[in-house]
């Protein structure tokens, strides 16, 4: 059977192989080198992103730490006057009612912070650390996690002495004279009280105990204050890499 061609059919040499190899080969690189550029794009603008909520959550940190650091300087000399007023009890007058005044605000809730790790978890735990490109950025980034965590594992020490601390106020003082503010959830204390209110026990020896305990517990919540400046200072330094390595305002 004859076989009839197309009037335009004709055999194509070695060269348009060639050619058309090449245009096909220019066509898949250039759609690979596109799609490479739209991740990029995106990692870029991801990273960016990155960086800016990384620096929302350090200047949040650096506001809540600046609020421990007040309240706890605050415990450290209230600390003190408990010690020495266990130390030299019975040669400065109603020490007793002196006791009593500051105790209460040396055994409440610890004045402590919580960092925030909104960002960071995302960064560690979704393998996004890889988008941080600039190096003195992501030192800064991961230095930073870990003085936070050294915070974190000083509140560990802080919330153990305060039980120690808080065993021991009970076996001395009578809670009875702290009554609960039902609106405020707070512990109140009326002057006229504390003035005649006296400890359970008057054994030198264990309001010694209880100074001792209280001078510990004044050391490592004066540590805690150290780590809280140390934080402070990684925050404020964390702010600067971060605004200078992307030109943030």
């Amino acid at each position: 059977m004859e076989v009839h061609h197309h009037p335009d059919f004709r055999k194509k040499n070695f060269k348009e192989y060639i050619f058309e190899g090449l245009m096909i080969f220019a066509a898949v690189t250039l759609g690979f080198f596109g799609e490479r550029l739209r991740e990029d794009l995106a990692d870029h603008s991801k990273e960016k992103e990155f960086i800016m909520s990384m620096v929302e959550d350090a200047k949040t940190d650096i506001n809540n730490i600046d609020k421990s650091i007040v309240l706890n300087k605050v415990r450290v000399f209230k600390l003190d006057t408990i010690a020495n007023c266990c130390f030299n009890y019975g040669s400065q007058g109603n020490d007793d009612a002196r006791l009593y005044s500051v105790v209460r605000d040396c055994i409440k809730h610890p004045d402590f912070i919580i960092p925030v790790e909104r960002t960071m978890f995302q960064l560690k735990n979704a393998g996004n650390m890889r988008l941080i490109q600039k190096k003195d950025a992501a030192d800064s980034i991961i230095f930073y996690d870990d003085i936070t965590k050294r915070v974190v594992n000083q509140q560990d020490y802080y919330e153990l002495h305060l039980k120690v601390l808080l065993d021991a106020t009970e076996q001395l003082f009578n809670l009875e004279c702290f009554p609960l503010n039902h609106q405020t959830l707070k512990w109140e204390t009326d002057p006229k009280t504390l003035a005649s209110v006296k400890l359970i026990d008057h054994d030198k020896i264990k309001i010694i105990a209880y100074g001792n305990k209280a001078k510990l517990f004044q050391g490592i919540v004066m540590f805690y204050l150290v780590r809280l400046e140390e934080a402070r200072l990684h925050a404020v330094n964390l702010i600067k890499t971060l605004k200078r390595d992307y030109y943030l305002e």
